[in-house]
């Protein structure tokens, strides 16, 4: 667990000094914290969504390419849980399984805005309000004390969002995202859980068949680039 802690250090700092040094070049920048829960999808749960929310935290970085388009790199702190009890759900000789476990997501994703985002009194045309898309690639990071070690697995996050611009230099903003695991072994944290990765022991996992997880978060960022630099 102490190599989690100092993995979530590690990226932080990173996302952070990235985003600093970065500002003092241009002005289309932002910084921001967040928080909200996480949830999880998979062999403890098949599909009902935030059920066993838990609390996610961490930071993002914005570069807004223009009105519409944006990238955002986000580090985020979170934990999970599960219980297959919860549904009634039996698997090969075991009553039931439960798991817990904190874990570490970085993302970095393509933002679209539905509507050109901006302050009108500074930009003519813009809105204050858009909601938007995202996809992007991730990596998941969590302990597994069966194996005893870290695990680093790739992710797909997918999500929808909206930003509201309080003035030129403050944005709001609620976002959700849902991200896919190529690995069935998120819910694994020791023997106790074990039979939740690939229950059935199948040759193959389908595209659904890998464990899920999801974060809605609600976020505030510091707007670093020049209002004007942007007006039409």
């Amino acid at each position: 667990m102490k190599e989690l802690n100092h993995t979530k250090i590690v990226l932080t700092t990173i996302l952070f000094a990235f985003a600093v040094i970065n500002a003092r070049a241009e002005y289309n920048h932002e910084l921001g914290v967040t928080g909200g829960i996480s949830s999880y999808l998979g062999d403890a749960n098949f599909k009902t969504p935030f059920w066993r929310p838990k609390m996610a935290v961490g930071g993002l970085y914005r570069y807004n390419i223009d009105t519409r388009w944006a990238i955002k790199l986000s580090a985020m702190y979170a934990q999970a849980e599960g219980d297959t009890r919860d549904f009634g759900y039996s698997y090969p000789k075991v009553e039931y399984a439960t798991f817990k476990r904190s874990y570490v997501d970085a993302s970095l994703s393509a933002e679209f805005n539905f509507f050109d985002l901006g302050v009108g009194k500074y930009q003519r045309g813009m809105y204050r309000v858009s909601p938007y898309i995202l996809v992007g690639v991730g990596l998941t990071v969590y302990n597994n004390m069966l194996e005893g070690k870290n695990m680093y697995r790739f992710s797909i996050p997918v999500g929808i969002g909206a930003k509201w611009k309080i003035n030129k230099r403050w944005t709001l903003g609620l976002e959700w995202t849902i991200h896919k695991l190529f690995a069935d072994d998120f819910d694994v944290t020791d023997s106790s859980n074990k039979i939740l990765d690939n229950p059935y022991s199948t040759t193959k996992n389908g595209f659904f068949d890998t464990d899920w997880y999801m974060i809605c978060n609600l976020y505030i960022t510091i707007n670093l680039f020049d209002p004007n630099r942007f007006c039409r």
